[in-house]
């Protein structure tokens, strides 16, 4: 049986997966095209890159960055954005590292930990924090499975090993009385998961928007556990990273980026933006867009709520020493 949060997993894992090359170059752009460039004469400011590469998911969680691509937010502070999708932050880490990414969307389980490797990531943007029924656990209709103590003894497809997914899983399982080491974690990207659920390849799927309500619109998939409520209630999920090289030689740039994402993020939190935005930004199907249950989006950057992030890592032994999140943030 896989222990997913053990410590020497958790570390060897992580540590094989900042080596191993993702291919990421060849990526499609999210929405199928990267932002235009500034007309010409039009102020570039005082970025220091006016162009962005962005590694971003599918997902309801990311969408502010296709609004902000799509109605020039970033075009008016100097910068051309070119969203390309990735399969998790934690897989595509390596591609921030050798240049690929400028900017990475990642949960914050992948960067903390990449941090404890010795990766020099920081923390320029929150993304977005969990809601209720944003993430569930699921099952297909007909499964014997019941809530929580059913999963005991399982397979459970998450998009990546040891990330927000696993940890969430695990604490929520904690309180039903569940170690992690009761089930059995396979990696699985969100896009197949679905299919893999109806295989019966995996017994039961973590799956976050918009990719849980199609399951459960198509499949019929039943909710056995929401891994966001009780101590990871309102939990900070993923934000915007990069290196502190880069930090620290496009300062400019960066507050650019997170002034027009902010902003992007303020107008996605109106649910008429949202949902034609999530059909455009995630492919998802308009008879669907209404019906899935939206992220939170910040518009600030609190180190004080990620820290409950480490901390549960810590806490499940994801990490050997604690990480004091307000040295990974960096907000002026």
């Amino acid at each position: 049986m896989q222990k997913p949060i053990g410590r020497r997993r958790f570390l060897t894992g992580l540590a094989a997966a900042i080596v191993v090359p993702t291919g990421l170059s060849a990526c499609s752009a999210l929405g199928g095209s990267s932002e235009p460039a500034a007309p010409e004469g039009a102020p570039a400011g005082d970025v220091e890159k006016p162009t962005l590469n962005v590694g971003v998911l599918p997902i309801v969680g990311a969408a502010p960055v296709t609004l902000g691509v799509r109605d020039g937010l970033f075009q008016q502070a100097g910068l051309t954005v070119t969203p390309q999708r990735i399969q998790s932050g934690a897989l595509s880490m390596p591609a921030l590292v050798n240049g690929e990414f400028d900017i990475l969307f990642t949960n914050y389980v992948s960067a903390i930990a990449a941090k404890s490797q010795g990766i020099d990531v920081v923390i320029i943007a929150e993304a977005s924090r969990a809601l209720p029924a944003n993430f569930s656990i699921v099952a297909m209709p007909n499964s014997p499975l019941d809530g929580p103590a059913s999963l005991v003894g399982q397979t459970i497809g998450v998009n990546a090993l040891n990330n927000i997914a696993t940890l969430t899983t695990s604490s929520a399982l904690g309180v039903n009385g569940i170690t992690p080491d009761q089930v059995n974690f396979v990696e699985v990207p969100f896009p197949e998961m679905a299919t893999a659920l109806e295989a019966g390849r995996v017994q039961a799927a973590f799956l976050p928007e918009p990719f849980l309500t199609r399951a459960k619109r198509s499949l019929g998939a039943k909710t056995l556990l929401d891994p966001t409520t009780g101590p990871t209630a309102d939990l900070p999920i993923d934000g915007y990273v990069v290196t502190r090289e880069f930090a620290e030689a496009n300062p400019n740039t960066i507050k650019a980026f997170r002034s027009q994402l902010l902003e992007a993020q303020t107008r996605s939190s109106d649910r008429v933006v949202l949902e034609p935005l999530l059909i455009e930004a995630t492919g998802l199907e308009p008879e669907i867009a209404p019906l899935i249950s939206a992220s939170a989006y910040p518009t600030t950057t609190n180190p004080t709520s990620i820290q409950r992030v480490a901390d549960l890592m810590l806490q499940f032994g994801a990490l050997k020493e604690p990480v004091d999140i307000s040295q990974m943030v960096v907000l002026d």
